[in-house]
């Protein structure tokens, strides 16, 4: 049908359209109108409301109530030209969730030896046609809309290697479409691929891990895949892929890299940086482009450009498959970055192809809102696309066993989804983690409503990205505030701030309280975007000479794995990583983002301190305290000498024979020693482990350092 470019019409509610006619064009004046289609439909409508406007006049019109989804019809004015309706805000509306939710577990393609299954979701299209590529042919098979909006086909034959797109005529147009359920794709994402699970996941994961019964026995690694080997020193025989990092023994200068390093210093939980499908990698041509990967194309597909033959759908799969199997079989949990709140481009995604508008937030203007501040926000209140992220979220458990998850700008997200995405992930993985950024950002969402700190008393075991924590030990991370300091680089009066941050932020008293307990807090100083300590510490403590920086940045990762609640820690931060003071890194070079391996060899006696600061913790029940209540009963500070922080833990820990730790913490440039009733024994100083130390009731304490002590 075809629509005359000076009239446009839409479906904005349950028998309502709102007309817009050019003023151009006859001044925008008609005296009636009425609906059609091709079955010889003909109704006429009602004028609601006219509206005189700048650039054309607004028409509400008031439609027949037998108006059927799935039917194209055109709109006619008494000018004498039509245009085709287009469904609008209608499906913004909760009837229109009411009467096209879809709760079965189909959707996609389902592949048989002798048939595959197609489903897709799509209540406004008037026509789909799936188009299968196999062995060079061409199938093209018009598919049959089903009950909920949902278009269906059975095509016959072995399509184990094919692939297909979707031609979706919808809002009079019709474009070509991968599926938003696509296991995976050819490059640059253009067709989804048929998958044979038997064949893709092939690969047992037979690695039996503890159960994790607190998220603070946790101690999370973030990386990206690409990082970690695109450096040609990490001795990888390939760089920058999945199979990349789960090579075994690679070293530089005789010191692990890759995956054996990670298990070395040994972390519980990897954070895999984004690793579905993103659009701005030519998967072609790799080393011409980089991005972190916040800029999702497809979710249910793995990254081409992580894979070293994007062509083939099923390598992807299985690198990815055998990457996470390498982690677990050392122990090591993988969790993955997921970026649900928006997309990159909504005319490049399946979702703004197939059903327009459903997917995204708008604002009270028809805006698309952007709080994410990327030109979209994902919908998570529509019921579907609710449904859309928890399936995602479940594929990744059961096919690939994630373990957990961290959601960017998980704030933009609602509460009643971020719940739901917990219940169901806990269901198939009882030692799942949930956490995000719980920013409050400016989107077209009540404040009530989304998953931000303020309400994490609302969100059942989810935990959050804790600035606070961050900016009272390092100092602000902005780049106008690059100079600010914390109370580790030398603002020593925010020792207070300093306190609220080692119990979690999780107890009330005398101490700022953000979160309902320890397990909601992720406690970090350094995270892939701003500025690395390192960094930071070479602009706000640029008179320190870099022995005393050193010394305050094995302070701030000591402090990060010691407090209370969920440490994390950034690739390389634990080798004094530098991106050469630049803050937002996600798209310049691999030398920028790389793991630097000459530089971790360098600063090697930071990785071991690193490491010896995770085995202490580890090992002692009483930086792990699980509960606000244990906390606020033995957790107790004390100030000594104004600037001086003493950090009690009173918790008896029979299993190492202690009655209490006792961390001081001197972040000044003078030597300190304080004498005490009781006897002490040092585990761990300036230099990390400390192999012999004998009772004694007097602590020494060195510049720009802390003593971790047990009560003997």
């Amino acid at each position: 049908m075809k629509s005359n470019t000076n009239i446009k019409a839409y479906l904005d509610d349950f028998g309502l359209i709102n007309c817009f006619i050019s003023r151009n064009f006859y001044g925008g004046k008609s005296e009636y109108f009425y609906l059609t289609n091709d079955n010889g439909y003909y109704k006429d409508c009602v004028v609601k409301h006219v509206e005189e406007r700048k650039e054309n006049v607004k028409y509400e019109l008031i439609i027949p109530t037998d108006f059927e989804f799935g039917t194209e019809y055109a709109l006619v004015c008494s000018l004498g030209v039509a245009t085709v309706v287009q469904c609008r805000f209608i499906v913004k509306r909760p009837l229109f969730d009411q009467m096209f939710y879809y709760d079965g577990n189909d959707l996609g393609s389902t592949y048989y030896k002798d048939k595959t299954e197609f489903a897709l979701w799509a209540p406004t299209a008037t026509k789909v046609v799936v188009n299968i590529e196999t062995a060079g042919k061409q199938i093209f098979q018009n598919m049959k809309r089903s009950d909920k909006g949902v278009y269906r086909a059975t095509v016959k034959g072995d399509f184990k290697y094919s692939t297909y797109v979707y031609y979706v005529t919808v809002n009079g147009k019709t474009t070509v479409s991968t599926d938003p359920y696509g296991l995976s794709s050819k490059a640059n994402g253009e067709v989804s691929a048929i998958i044979d699970l038997e064949e893709a996941f092939s690969e047992k994961d037979e690695a039996i891990l503890p159960r994790l019964k607190n998220n603070v026995d946790a101690i999370i690694y973030e990386c990206s895949v690409r990082d970690m080997t695109s450096s040609h020193l990490s001795g990888a025989s390939s760089n920058g892929y999945f199979e990349s990092l789960s090579e075994a023994g690679t070293r530089y200068q005789g010191k692990s890299t890759g995956i054996d390093y990670i298990e070395k210093l040994a972390v519980t939980h990897v954070q895999l940086m984004p690793v579905n499908d993103f659009a701005t990698v030519d998967e072609l041509n790799k080393d011409k482009a980089y991005n972190w990967g916040y800029d999702p194309l497809q979710y249910f597909t793995l990254e081409g450009s992580y894979s070293k033959y994007p062509n083939d759908p099923y390598d992807r799969i299985k690198q990815f498959k055998h990457l996470v199997v390498e982690f677990h079989k050392r122990g090591i949990r993988v969790n993955l970055d997921v970026v649900y709140n928006h997309v990159y481009d909504i005319d490049m995604t399946s979702l703004g192809r197939c059903v327009p508008y459903y997917y995204f937030r708008y604002n009270e203007s028809g805006y698309l809102s952007n709080g994410s501040f990327c030109g979209n926000d994902v919908d998570s209140t529509k019921l579907m696309v609710r449904k859309f992220i928890v399936d995602n979220v479940k594929m990744w458990i059961d096919l690939y066993k994630i373990d957990g998850f961290r959601f960017d700008l998980m704030g933009l997200l609602d509460i009643d989804t971020m719940n739901e995405i917990y219940i169901e992930a806990k269901k198939l993985n009882p030692s799942i983690m949930i956490y995000g950024e719980g920013w409050n950002l400016p989107t077209s969402l009540p404040d009530e409503y989304k998953a931000k700190i303020e309400n994490n008393e609302k969100l059942m075991g989810i935990g959050h990205f804790n600035d606070y924590f961050r900016d009272s030990l390092k100092g602000k991370t902005s780049d106008n505030e690059r100079y600010d300091k914390g109370y580790l680089t030398g603002a020593y009066n925010m020792i207070y701030e300093m306190q609220s941050s080692l119990v979690a932020n999780s107890i009330n008293k005398k101490y700022f309280r953000r979160f309902i307990d320890p397990n909601h807090s992720i406690n970090y100083v350094e995270a892939h975007d701003n500025l690395t300590s390192w960094d930071k510490m070479k602009e706000c403590c640029k008179s320190e000479v870099r022995e005393i920086r050193v010394k305050r940045h094995k302070l701030l990762i000591a402090c990060t794995i010691f407090a209370q609640g969920v440490p994390f820690i950034h690739s390389g931060q634990e080798f004094c990583r530098t991106k050469l003071l630049m803050g937002n890194t996600y798209n310049m070079s691999d030398d920028i983002n790389k793991m630097d391996w000459e530089r971790m060899a360098q600063n090697y006696d930071v990785v071991n301190y690193t490491k010896a600061c995770i085995l202490l913790r580890k090992e002692l029940e009483g930086f792990r305290l699980p509960s606000s209540k244990e906390i606020e009963e033995k957790v107790s500070f004390k100030v000594l000498d104004n600037v001086v922080l003493e950090y009690n833990i009173n918790h008896v820990d029979k299993r190492v024979n202690i009655n209490g730790i006792k961390v001081i913490i001197n972040p000044t440039e003078y030597a300190r020693s304080y004498t005490y009733d009781e006897n002490y024994i040092t585990l761990m100083n300036q230099d990390g482990y400390t192999i012999q130390s004998t009772v004694s009731n007097k602590i020494n304490v060195e510049p720009y350092s802390l003593v971790v002590s047990a009560l003997i």
